[in-house]
Order: structure tokens, then C-alpha cells, then sequence
């Protein structure tokens, strides 16, 4: 029985007593003759007296030392140095409710100190960590590191550029989540049984292969390296992944070529020869078989010719997509010219027009242009050129002009011949431009008197005149090697510790309160929480278009706009991105069951499932602090120290209470409850209590 039954419980007999002893007393002193009324209500007088006595004693003593007594468990039981402790306002404790408070105070400065020396203590390998990130970011490859259940510990956000898919990428989330499974565990098996032989050296436990991403769009090149501990036991694996797409569809072209060179076109040929050889040997045959012949030789040899004309456009796509190219600014170039030219004080460049952008090798084209115009200077004698970038319809024109004639036909082909320089290792022009697929000619200008070598370049592959494509956030918590830990086989999902899950905490917003009655949802927010860490930057955000509009009262609320979301997706398309997001993880949220009514009525229509485990931050309050306290988002961040950035916005609350989460689960141990079991078996405990208690208070109000 609870302190506060036994008092209520005991108060109750004591005036019951107190109530029949001071009856019966008033009762003998009157004598049995007198009347029943007044000893009865002396009764009631001594009875209700001792009521009102023990109602002060629980309003003033009780409560207050009950309040109390949740707020010194609630500080032993969390770690943060910034946990409050509520003190009652009204009491009959004295001094004691003071020297608590003195006492928190001090334990929170003791944790203080504490985090500092760890901070302090950890400031190297910190300093090691932003070197990690600053080298994994600054790479174009991507990178991903995987434990032995090939559970992601370390990415860079190149490997979210790789393959476009920010949803199914995260810690502790599966790699086959983002890549094709078979190549990996085959190449895998390869280099452990390696191990198994002896094979320690880290040239040997790495291994190339190809695989598919996980959505079929994307070839990639793959390199995997066994990671070895300090006993040279496998704890993991990394893998680097280059897209190869576009040379996987290059390789398929040279095939066709190879294919056409050795087999369709060696028909051909021998046809032709078969011809010109008995014409050769038959001088005398008759006209009729002569023309027939010399038909054939025709035949043939326009099927030749046109079949070498296609190969060779084909072959100079080859080329053009082997050799490693960028988009490159065309002043930028320009700009590197002119540094090149500053030995020839008679020769002036300039950049006209606005600069466009083309894709090619910047060092060889360089070296091209460089070449290019001191011939020209040397050859026309003018010392001024102008070069202007103009748009084509597939490719971008590149123009030096100046002041003269143009250049014949002939001088301009022997110019492409010659080498470019010695730095070039005797490359010709002519190479460097047909590397860019580029066929130069020169003509007359737009001016009189103006000549013109025009220079027609591959286009970018960004946009020409559109902003750059916003870049992926930051993700400063994007690594946690701590899962590099291996488990004792596969427990249940019961039996697995809290800090050992994945979470996704999750808030919805909302145009009303009711599901049943038309509310839809207008924004929905998650974000993650592996190893008892809340990764901010792998966070999920979209605002949904409800399609009714929103009504003022919700405006006011979380100033969300019909304006906002009119251009916006519907829902059909939002749940099932927030379901890729959520993967397999432990779905949290405050008053959860109000947020999954509303996603669980849009399930089948969006032709997705929500059936990951819950967990229901509420709930969780509730159990630790039972209901007398306020367990309301806002009163629990201002009890734990969390502050709220973006109160009443999905994200801004799904972080929030992802922060409430991990200060509950620190007190949740503190009090034994480690698993995931133990904790669900609690907390549905409290939500029967709640439920209950709910019940009992609505009749009381009727």
C-alpha cells in the first residue's frame, strides 16, 4: 500500500473513531433521556475536525514531500547536469524543501565539473574526429564502413550523391538497404576465407567488384577491405562506390563496334573483294556480268563506307566519354590562358560576352588555346583577340575573333597537326580536339573586317543559366563505431537492450484534431536516434498538401499556410517517403497513438505498412513520474533542461522530444529497466493506470 493510501486510509478511521468516541461521550454526559441530535453532531464536528486536519497534513506535508521525493529520484536517475528540480510553493516543510535545492544545486555543479574534465580529456580525440570528417567529406568517392551484420557505422555525403537515396541511408540501418546483396556477401566470403588461411596483409583482404544499387538505377564500381582489430579478428568492412553508369553504357557501344568491326562489316568486305578479284582475273567477261558485278562494288562499298562513317561518330563518342572530364567555366579558362601568355607582351586576350559553361579537360584545352593563339599571333600579326562563348543547340560555340581575314581551309588543318608544345608529350591539336568531339572552322565575322576560328565545345551537364543544385546538409554525427561491438547471437526484439536500438522520433502536425472527422496531415517530421545519440543530420521534413484547406485556429497554432502547401506533394506520395526513412526502426513519439491514428487511416491508400514497434515518451513520463505531475511536451523539456528550437513545427518537436527520449532512457536504467521488453511491459502498465485514472476522474466530474 502507497504513503499516501495509508494516510488517507488511517485519517478516515481516525475520524470515524474520533466521530463514534465523541457521539458516544456527548451521548452518557447528557444522560439517555436526552435528545439524539446533539451527540451525533458532535460527532460529525470531531469527525469532519480530523478530516480537515488530515486534508492540511496531504496538502501541506504530503504533497509537497511527494513532489519532492519525484524530483530528487528524478535527478539521481538522470545524467544531464541540467535536470531541474521542481520545488513545492506551498508547505509546511520548513527549510527542507531549501536545502534540497541547495543540495541539487550542488550535484548539478558536480556533474559539471565532471562533463568538463571528459570534454577536456576527449578534446584530441575530437580534434581527430573533425580531420576524419573534413578527409571523408573532401572525397569523391563514397565511403562506407559496415560491422560484421553489415550495419552501416561511417558514411561521407558522397555516398548520398552516389545514390540518391537520403531516406534509406543511415546509421545502423542495413547496407543492402542501398546497395545489391549478392556481390557483397560473395566477395565478402572471398576474403574471410582468405583470412581464415592466415592472410593478414591488407593488400590481400581488399577486393574490386561491380554491383547494382539497391533500386536498380545506378552501376557501380566497388572496392571492399576487410577492417581487423589489434587480434586480427574481421570486425567490419569498408566499401568505396564510384558510379560507373555511364561507362557501363560506353562499354556496351565499344562491344557494338567491336562486334560491327569483326563480324557485320567482314561480310562486307569479303563480298567487295570476291568482286574486284574476278574482275581482276575476268577482264573478258561479258558486259552483263560486268555490270553486275560493278553493282555489287557499289552495293558494297556504300554499305562500307556509310558503316565507317556511323563507327567512327560512334568512336569519337568512345573518346569523348573515356577521357576524364568536368564542367568548366569559360572565363576560367580564359583566365588561365592569359596567365600562360604573359611572356608574349605584344598578345592580349580578352574575355567578351558572358562566359557560358562546357564540359572538357581543362589542362588540354588549355594547352590547345594556348598553342592556337600564338600561332595566330605569329601567323596574322595582330596582337589583340577577342573570345566569346555563345550557345548552340548541342553544344556551346567558343569564338576568337580579330582583325583580319579568315584562315583557309588547308593552313588551319596543318595547324591541328602540329604538336601543341613539349609540355603536351607531343599532342597534336587535332588530338585534343577530338577528344571533345569539336570540328573547328573559321569564317567571317559579324563586323566587317572580322575574322572568326569557331570552336564548338560538348555542353555541361549543370543547368547554363539555373542556380547550383542545393548541396546535402552537413552531417557532423554521420559515424559511430561503437556498433562495431559484436552481440552474442540474435536476441528478440524483448530482449535487446534500449541503448543497443535504433529510433526514429517522430510529430505530425495536423489541420485539426479530428481523424474520423476530415483532419489530414499538413507536415510530418522524424529524426534519428542510434546509440543513445541523436543524429541531427539525419533528419526527415516535409510539409504535405492536404488538399481542404486550413483553418485559422490550426494557423494559429503552427502557422502553417494554405500557401505553403499548395505546391506541395499529397500524402499518398510523403508516407511512403517517411516509411523508406523509418526502415526498420523503433517509431517514437509524444502521445503517440494520436499521431499513428491519423498516418494509419492514409496507410492503405498510400500502399504502405507502419508495423515497427512504439514507444510513447507520454507513457514513458507517466510510469517514471506518475500523473500527479504535468507530463506535456513543454512542461517536460522546461523539467529536463531541453530547449525547444521551432516549438509547435514537426521537426522542431520531433527533436525535442528525441532529446526527451534519451534523458528517459537514463532514467529508465537507473531504475533497472534495460530492455526493450521490460520497458514496453511498464509502460503499457501505466497506460492502463492512465487510462483508468482517466475513467475514475470523468465519473467523479459526472
Amino acid at each position: 500500500m502507497q504513503p499516501r493510501q495509508q494516510v488517507l486510509y488511517t485519517t478516515l478511521a481516525l475520524a470515524a473513531v474520533t466521530g463514534l468516541a465523541v457521539s458516544g461521550v456527548v451521548h452518557l454526559a447528557s444522560g439517555t433521556e436526552g435528545s439524539a441530535l446533539g451527540p451525533a453532531l458532535g460527532g460529525v464536528v470531531a469527525a469532519a475536525m480530523i478530516l480537515a486536519a488530515g486534508l492540511l497534513v496531504d496538502v501541506f506535508i504530503m504533497r509537497p514531500a511527494r513532489k519532492l521525493v519525484r524530483g530528487i529520484r528524478a535527478l539521481r536517475e538522470s545524467r544531464s547536469c541540467d535536470q531541474g528540480l521542481p520545488l513545492p510553493r506551498r508547505h509546511a516543510l520548513g527549510s527542507l524543501p531549501d536545502a534540497v535545492g541547495e543540495l541539487a544545486e550542488a550535484l548539478r555543479t558536480s556533474r559539471r565539473e565532471i562533463r568538463e574534465a571528459t570534454e577536456q580529456a576527449t578534446e584530441q580525440a575530437e580534434e581527430q574526429k573533425t580531420w576524419l570528417e573534413v578527409i571523408l567529406q573532401s572525397l569523391g568517392e563514397g565511403v562506407v564502413v559496415c560491422n560484421r551484420k553489415h550495419q552501416i557505422l561511417l558514411y561521407n555525403n558522397a555516398v548520398v550523391s552516389i545514390l540518391g537515396t537520403p531516406e534509406a541511408i543511415g546509421l545502423g540501418r542495413s547496407l543492402f538497404d542501398v546497395v545489391s546483396r549478392a556481390p557483397v556477401e560473395h566477395t565478402l566470403e572471398r576474403l574471410e576465407r582468405q583470412h581464415d588461411q592466415g592472410i593478414t596483409t591488407a593488400p590481400e583482404l581488399t577486393a574490386p567488384f561491380v554491383c547494382r544499387s539497391a533500386d536498380a538505377h545506378r552501376m557501380l564500381h566497388t572496392r571492399v577491405a576487410l577492417i581487423l582489430d589489434g587480434n586480427d579478428a574481421v570486425t567490419g568492412y569498408l566499401i568505396t562506390l564510384t558510379d560507373i553508369s555511364r561507362d557501363v553504357s560506353l562499354l556496351t557501344r565499344g562491344d557494338a563496334i567491336r562486334l560491327a568491326l569483326t563480324r557485320e562489316l567482314r561480310g562486307v568486305v569479303g563480298n567487295l573483294r570476291a568482286a574486284a578479284e574476278t574482275v581482276t582475273h575476268y577482264p573478258d567477261m561479258a558486259p552483263e556480268e560486268r555490270r553486275a558485278f560493278d553493282a555489287v562494288i557499289l552495293r558494297e562499298s556504300q554499305t562500307l563506307s556509310r558503316r565507317i562513317q556511323e563507327l567512327g561518330e560512334d568512336l569519337q563518342g568512345q573518346l569523348l566519354g573515356r577521357w576524364p572530364m568536368a564542367d568548366l567555366h569559360v572565363g576560367d579558362l580564359v583566365s588561365c590562358l592569359q596567365e600562360r601568355l604573359r611572356d608574349e607582351p605584344g598578345l592580349r586576350v580578352n574575355l567578351v560576352g558572358m562566359p557560358l559553361w562546357l564540359h572538357g579537360d581543362s589542362l588540354s584545352l588549355v594547352q590547345m588555346l594556348e598553342c592556337l593563339f600564338r600561332r595566330l599571333h605569329q601567323e596574322t600579326g595582330e596582337a589583340e583577340f577577342d573570345v566569346e562563348s555563345l550557345l548552340a543547340d548541342h553544344a556551346v560555340y567558343v569564338d576568337i575573333r580579330w582583325s583580319g581575314d579568315p584562315l583557309p581551309a588547308d593552313a588551319l588543318e596543318a595547324w591541328l597537326a602540329t604538336p601543341c608544345d613539349d609540355e603536351a608529350a607531343g599532342q597534336r591539336t587535332r588530338d585534343v580536339l577530338d577528344r571533345h568531339d569539336c570540328e573547328p572552322w573559321s569564317q567571317r565575322g559579324r563586323r566587317q573586317g572580322q575574322a572568326v576560328v569557331r570552336l564548338p565545345l560538348p555542353p555541361p551537364s549543370r543547368p547554363q543559366f539555373l542556380p547550383e543544385p542545393e548541396h546535402l546538409p552537413a552531417r557532423p554525427e554521420f559515424y559511430d563505431f561503437g556498433l562495431m561491438r559484436k552481440h552474442a547471437g540474435d536476441e528478440e526484439l524483448a530482449s535487446q537492450p534500449l541503448r543497443d536500438l535504433s529510433f526514429v522520433v517522430f510529430d505530425c502536425e495536423m489541420t485539426g484534431l479530428d481523424p474520423m472527422g476530415g483532419d489530414e496531415i499538413i507536415a510530418i517530421a522524424g529524426v534519428r536516434v542510434v546509440k543513445h545519440r541523436v543524429l541531427t543530420g539525419e533528419s526527415f521534413d516535409r510539409l504535405v498538401n492536404p488538399g481542404r484547406p486550413i483553418p485559422a485556429d490550426s494557423i494559429r497554432f503552427h502557422g502553417i499556410t494554405d500557401e505553403q502547401v499548395r505546391d506541395k506533394p499529397g500524402i499518398q506520395v510523403v508516407l511512403p517517403q517517411f516509411r523508406k526513412f523509418v526502415g526498420d526502426a523503433v517509431m517514437v513519439a509524444h502521445n503517440a497513438a494520436f499521431d499513428m491514428k491519423f498516418i494509419s487511416l492514409r496507410q492503405e491508400e498510400s500502399g504502405v505498412e507502419f508495423d515497427n514497434p512504439l514507444l510513447d515518451t507520454l507513457l514513458l513520463s507517466s510510469m517514471l513520474d506518475g500523473d500527479e505531475e504535468d507530463h506535456s511536451l513543454d512542461a517536460l523539456c522546461d523539467r529536463y533542461g531541453i530547449h525547444v528550437s521551432g516549438r509547435h513545427t514537426a521537426l522542431g518537436d520531433a527533436l525535442a522530444t528525441a532529446e526527451l527520449l534519451v534523458r528517459l532512457i537514463d532514467r529508465l536504467e537507473a531504475r533497472g529497466l534495460d530492455t526493450f521488453g521490460e520497458v514496453m511491459r511498464a509502460s503499457n502498465m501505466a497506460a492502463q493506470i492512465r487510462q483508468r485514472s482517466a475513467i475514475v476522474h470523468a465519473s467523479m466530474q459526472g
